[in-house]
């Protein structure tokens, strides 16, 4: 299964938890090898496995002992910089955001229907 954009948060959750489970068994890693290595505890890696929300530092842990964490790059790839916006900043990296003139300004929040 490839993971698209209308998916789910669970159903990426648990392709993810399934590819980290493909990967470590074919290494013939268990469970129990891996949490030892990743320094987490085997909970951890079956609830990675479950696809069940977990911290990212965990999955970072586990991909880098199963030699895989340059697969965070096909996760977020870097971008590269525009070459046009380098040479209008002089060679500096963008450091802020603009904000669309063509967006209205957010209405601010109210509580109920409070006008």
């Amino acid at each position: 299964m490839r993971i698209q954009t209308t998916s789910t948060d669970d159903a990426i959750l648990i392709e993810l938890g399934q590819r980290l489970a493909t990967l470590r068994l074919s290494q013939d890693i268990t469970q129990e090898q891996l949490a030892s290595a990743a320094g987490v505890s085997k909970r951890t890696v079956q609830r990675l496995e479950d696809g069940s929300p977990a911290q990212l530092v965990n999955l970072i842990r586990c991909l880098r002992v199963l030699g895989q964490l340059t697969a965070l790059d096909a996760l977020l790839p870097p971008d590269a910089p525009n070459p046009i916006d380098l040479l209008e900043r002089r060679g500096q990296a963008r450091q802020r955001a603009r904000p669309s003139v063509a967006e209205p300004p957010p209405t601010p929040w109210v509580w109920g229907d409070q006008k």
